[in-house]
């Protein structure tokens, strides 16, 4: 079986692998992608496609413009009985997946990055305490060969192929609850008549419709062109695919262009992005905010910080010692908001229609603080203060209530991420330990079900 040599090998061409490999690039290490797909289909996902600008301004990257086919003013937030609204503001853009994908694997290319399409990782070797090799299958051909690297990537998306396949004692092999995921399905659509909204991306929420979830209606192409999708708590049955069908399709007449299922990961990061010579980021590494379940701009926060950090440990030796520093970084940037929003994120599961549609009609919050809430991931005092002046005029002490502990939750999940995150390796188990003790503890109070661990 050939051997081949690489710095780093990435699994995975989606936005994480390829900003990872393009930033590892641009360091002038040898980088090797390993992805099952073949090179026209990459960059097909579901996914609503919005993404904050903002994303982009972090790590310095500025798509073409022909990959951007919508601009947003901002997102509106719909009740469940459609009669109420909430506009958020914030620039966001549109993007057709497979040309950005398509740009990113060009740039990528054009730096010397070696794409291995068509290719399957069918298992890998441990020795030593780290990951030694990976033996990769053609798909067209059934050759295999052997890929060794300083480093690996894993940045295969929802269904994790490389860290399912590492000891189960290593933290990043970590199994999340069935719960910790939203199923989606999204279609791709020419109107027959413009949307009502070109300028804003619209979320519907409705527990009868898209329980634990919502729905969705992203204007693309000037307006005329939409992404309607749907998401629902995966582990209680569910099927996205027949609820759209059944409720958002018969709402928007027009023509089908393209299809697509798939799942989300939508709670808190991954303990540790980093273990012996492994780094994961993405979907892999559940890099992806736990109330609207977009991922691609922290996506490639993710693998702009792990780049970074592996660029600069990689010739002194590659261990989770060196590379803890992405931890660090990423919990600063990102992860520690994805904490305390995974407690919201529970209860807002668990809230029924009429509940939703009381913060709606009595304006409980307003778009600039859920903009707010978006960005800090975090209960202001100013919202639970208005909320607690209105409840006094309206007996909902209930609701009070359990916006107060949220609060408390939230904090608390924040500061275990952002304060007192471990300082080296060492420490990762026990805090392991008082980060479920904090969650269970949470979903126990609030009646939240969390469901057995997944299979993969």
């Amino acid at each position: 079986m050939p051997v081949e040599l690489y710095d780093v090998v990435v699994i995975g061409a989606g936005v994480a692998g390829l900003t990872s490999s393009l930033k590892l690039a641009e360091e002038g290490l040898r980088i090797a992608i390993v992805e099952r797909r073949p090179f026209i289909k990459i960059g097909e996902r579901a996914c609503g496609d919005a993404v904050g600008l903002h994303h982009f301004r972090e790590i310095g990257l500025e798509p073409p413009s022909y990959v951007v086919k919508h601009k947003y003013r901002g997102v509106v937030l719909v009740s469940p009985s459609g009669r109420h609204r909430i506009i958020v503001p914030g620039e966001g853009i549109g993007v057709d997946s497979v040309k950005f994908a398509q740009w990113l694997l060009e740039e990528c290319i054009r730096r010397g990055v070696e794409l291995l399409h068509n290719h399957h990782l069918e298992s890998v070797k441990v020795s030593g305490g780290v990951l030694e090799r990976a033996i990769v299958r053609d798909l067209t051909s059934g050759s295999r060969k052997e890929l060794t690297a300083k480093a690996y990537v894993d940045a295969s998306g929802a269904i994790p192929a490389l860290r399912t396949k590492l000891p189960s004692e290593w933290p990043i092999s970590e199994r999340p609850r069935v719960t910790d995921y939203n199923a989606a399905f999204r279609e791709i659509v020419e109107l027959n008549e413009p949307p009502e909204d070109p300028d804003h991306a619209v979320i519907y929420f409705n527990n009868d419709i898209a329980p634990g979830g919502y729905w969705w209606v992203f204007p693309t192409s000037g307006g005329r062109e939409v992404n309607l999708g749907l998401g629902v708590v995966m582990g209680k049955g569910l099927n996205p695919r027949k609820n759209y069908e059944s409720f958002v399709k018969p709402l928007f007449k027009g023509r089908t262009i393209h299809s697509a299922g798939g799942l989300v990961p939508t709670r808190r990061p991954l303990p540790t992005l980093v273990w012996r010579n492994v780094i994961v980021v993405g979907d892999a590494a559940y890099t992806v905010n736990p109330i609207h379940g977009g991922g691609r701009g922290s996506s490639m926060l993710a693998a702009s910080i792990a780049a970074r950090n592996l660029a600069e440990a990689i010739n002194g030796g590659v261990s989770e010692e060196s590379l803890w520093k992405i931890n660090i970084d990423y919990m600063k940037a990102y992860g520690a908001k994805q904490a305390g929003l995974d407690v919201l994120r529970m209860y807002l599961q668990l809230m029924k229609n009429d509940e939703l549609e009381f913060i709606f009609e009595k304006k409980v919050i307003s778009g600039d603080q859920v903009y707010d809430l978006g960005v800090k991931g975090r209960l202001s005092e100013e919202v639970l203060n208005s909320i607690k002046r209105l409840l006094s005029l309206i007996a909902k002490p209930s609701l009070l209530n359990k916006l107060r502990l949220v609060k408390s939750y939230m904090d608390r999940a924040e500061k275990l991420y952002l304060e007192h995150y471990p300082k080296s390796p060492r420490e990762v188990f026990k805090w392991i330990e008082v980060v479920d003790e904090l969650y269970n503890e949470y979903s126990e109070l609030m009646g939240y079900a969390l469901g057995p661990r997944v299979s993969w």
